[in-house]
Formats: C-alpha cells, structure tokens, sequence
C-alpha cells in the first residue's frame, strides 16, 4: 500500500512567490490564492511601479510642455503646478489605482454572476491586483527606457497611430490596448475558471465580456484626458489693434473686436491714471511689452478651454488676460489688467490691501454694485473687516475674497473722494515691492491715526447706505 505525497500545489503561496510566479505560472498561481487570497503586495507594487514612473518622467522634463499649458490656460505659476505635481502623483497613484481595482473587482464579479459563477469579493479581488502585475512591470521597463526612448510613450499602445485632437474618444480607446493591458486581460481570463468555479469556456467568455466593457470606459475617460492634451489654442486666430493683441478662436466680428479695443483702451488709462503704469504700449509706440487678450464669446466657453469660472484672470507669467467678452466684463477686465502691471512692475510682492482694493477700485464695480454700494453692503450685513485687518498681510489673505476685496475697493474709493487721486497713487507708489508696513504707509499719508480713519471711512460706507442716490464719480 502506497501513501500518495501531499500535492505541493495547493499548498499556501506567500506573497512574494505569488508577485513572481503569476507572470510565468498564472493557471497554477490562481488555484493556490483561491484558498488564501491576499491583495497587498501586488496593489502596492503597482502603485509604486506607476508613481515612480511618473515622478521620474516628470524629473526628465516629458511634463513640461503639459504643465507650462496648464498654467497657461489656468493662471498658475508653472513652478507652484511642478512643485506641486509630485504630492498628486502620490495621491492619485494611491487612490485612483486602489479605486480603480476595487471597481474592475466588482464589475468582474457582476459579470461572473451573469455567467453564474460563483466566488467571493475577495478573491475577484486578489485576482485582480495579481493580473495587473504586468502594468507595473510594462511602468517599470518604460522608465528604464527613457534615457534611450527620450518619452515616455512605449508606441506598444495604438493611440500613436490616432489624431487625439480630432478623434479623442478613440485616442482614448486605443491608448487602453497597449501590451501591458492585453496581458491583464489573459491573466484574468485564466484566473476567473478557479475563481469564479466557472467550466473554462464560461470564464474566458466572462473575462471577454469584462474587457470589453472596461476599455469602453476606460477610452471614455482617456477621451477627456486627450482633450487636456490638446493645444486648445492651436487654431486660433490674432488681430493687432492700437492698443491689444487679440486672439480669438473661430470667426470674430469685425465691429466687435473694434469694440474691445476701445474697452481695453479705457481700461489701460484707468489703470495709467490710478498707477502711473501703462498696460502695453501706446499705439503706434514702442519699448514697452504687450500684453495679449485671450477672447472667448462666453462665460461657459472660457470655464471649458481654462477651467477658470472668472470672467477675467491673468497670467502673469505669460503676460496674458484671457477675457469673457459677457456684460459687465470691463469691470473685471480692468481689475485684472491692474494687476497684471503691477506684477510686471513690482514683482509678486505687494501690499493686498492696496494693490487689490486699488484694482477693484479701479474696476468700479463689484458683484454688480458701485465699489462704494459693495462697502456699505457688507457694513450693513456686519461682516465689513476692520482697518487692522485689511492692514495685516496674513490676515487679509485668509479673509473670503468675496468680503475682503469689496472691502478694500470700498477703503481705497474712499481714500480717493476724501484725499484725491494724487493720495491713492502715493499710497501705490510707496506700498510698491512690499507686503507689510500698510499702517504706517496710510497714517502717514493720510495724517491720522488707523482708528480715525477707520472712523472716517465707516462714515462714508454710512453715507453711502443713507444716500443711495449718491454714488462714486468712478462707479461707472
């Protein structure tokens, strides 16, 4: 009588052997996790393999270009986005990843059940994270290859052979069949007959099923990010006038850009008038750099191209203000080109109080009202800031921009109409370069202590709320 040698294969398989042995050995892998599943491992070596591969992308400069037109179109610092970039490689890699494993695992065993198959979460789940071993091998062997390849693109994926810009949803599709995908999809098939206790042709035809489904969503998403890669500006036109450089996309009507022109103009000695700046160059003038408009013929249209929902910012670094050309957009548009100056004049330091307020000011309205109604608005809601506040760097920033702006456009309308304009740009010129010292700046010109002109400027928001009929000469 002879004794039959325990099977060594369906013994308990530790995670690293499992991490190695599904690649060459898959059918005999899966058998030996049904019994012990175990996810951790192979999740977080994907994780690492794809943030790593990212973060050394980013390192070699393959971002650059992406990041540079992100702050272009958004307004941010190129700097801020790259320093901040690695933080949500980090995150995303954790989150979307985990996420995006919890959600294949669960659509892989809804499918399963339609096939009647049977098995736990936690196995479609093990068997998930093990099958996607291949995409952090394929992460890992195109970062090697970057200093041979210089991109980070394998061209194993078909999206290299698709125009994204005109086809983005099959861009987004053919970047989901790369090699690495395709071998995902051969270890959940052969994974899902012990899994799911399915008879071999069920569970291939499962996995089938699964896969199609998947790369339909996943080529959807991967349309969006296809849009973010475009050049959105790529066939837009330019039209010089006297005072701007237009950029518009599609056809602009002829009155129409002759119209902004002129709005631009006024805006420019607004701006001149209160700073002694000029916003570009005189017409017909030279020495001076232009700053470029950005056109877009709606709200909605700008939010889309920028993801920015104000009708106005700027880039400073670019020295661009990207325009929604909607009612009430001089306002903004003058607000913004003040700011734009200065930074181009003075730097990123500057005093918020009065570089901002003076911006607003400028503008002449905000929300709708005269700079003047905004202040006495919020001293009749009781959330008007007070003057040691204002004055405080930090405490001004923390502040809710819809509070503390209205509020310092309010205290610089009312430096304007009691003292003259000569006194605002005083203040301007004195506060230029430096982010403290507002106190002593305002004291001094104004020859008061903070508490009386506090006093002096309340006063004012008052008679505003008492005299509505009376409005600043620079409201409109």
């Amino acid at each position: 009588m002879t004794i039959d040698a325990p099977s060594t294969e369906m013994r308990p398989l530790n995670p690293l052997a499992a991490l190695t042995l599904v690649m060459v050995f898959p059918g005999k892998t899966f058998r030996r996790l049904v019994d012990r599943p175990h996810w951790i491992l192979p999740l977080a070596f994907v994780i690492c393999a794809v943030v790593l591969s990212g973060l050394l992308a980013l390192a070699a400069g393959f971002m650059d270009e992406t990041i540079e037109l992100e702050a272009f179109r958004t307004g941010h610092d190129p700097a801020e986005i790259r320093d901040g970039t690695p933080a949500a490689m980090v995150v995303s890699g954790i989150v979307g990843i985990t996420g995006a494993t919890l959600l294949q695992a669960l659509l892989l065993m809804a499918v399963a059940r339609l096939f009647h198959g049977r098995g736990t979460f936690r196995r479609a789940f093990s068997a998930v994270c093990h099958a996607s071993v291949p995409v952090g091998v394929s992460a890992i062997l195109l970062t090697a290859l970057i200093p041979f390849t210089q991109t980070t693109m394998s061209g194993l994926s078909l999206a290299f052979a698709i125009d994204r810009a005109s086809s983005p949803f099959l861009w987004g599709l053919a970047s989901q069949l790369d090699l690495a995908a395709i071998w995902f999809f051969v270890l959940l098939g052969i994974a899902a007959e012990p899994v799911f206790e399915l008879p071999r042709r069920r569970a291939r035809l499962a996995v089938l099923v699964f896969g199609v489904v998947s790369v339909l969503v996943l080529g959807w998403m991967g349309r969006g990010e296809a849009i973010r890669r475009v050049d959105p500006y790529s066939d837009w036109s330019t039209r010089e006038t006297g005072s701007v450089v237009l950029h518009f996309g599609g056809e602009a009507p002829k009155g129409a850009l002759v119209v902004i022109a002129l709005v631009w103009e006024k805006a420019a000695e607004r701006v001149e008038t209160l700073t002694g700046l000029r916003a570009g160059r005189p017409a017909g003038g030279a020495g001076e750099e232009r700053i470029d408009c950005y056109l877009y013929p709606s709200l909605e249209e700008k939010r889309l191209v920028t993801d920015n929902p104000a009708i106005a910012h700027r880039v400073e670094w670019a020295g661009v203000i990207h325009l929604a050309w909607v009612e009430g957009a001089q306002a903004p548009l003058t607000r913004e080109m003040l700011k734009l100056v200065d930074a181009k004049a003075h730097g990123k330091v500057y005093t918020p109080l009065i570089r901002d307020g003076l911006a607003v000011y400028a503008g002449g309205r905000w929300g709708g009202m005269a700079v003047r109604e905004a202040g006495a608005d919020l001293l009749q809601r009781k959330v008007l800031p007070g003057l040691d506040i204002l004055v405080d760097t930090v405490a001004f920033v923390q502040l809710d921009e819809r509070i503390s702006h209205p509020a310092a456009g309010s205290f610089m309308a009312f430096i304007a109409e009691e003292n003259g304009v000569d006194a605002v740009r005083d203040l301007y010129d004195d506060s230029a370069g430096r982010s403290e010292g507002a106190k002593a700046l305002l004291e001094a010109t104004l020859d008061d202590t903070l508490g009386g002109i506090e006093a002096r400027w309340i006063a004012y928001l008052r008679f505003s709320t008492d005299a509505p009929g009376a409005r600043s000469p620079d409201a409109e």
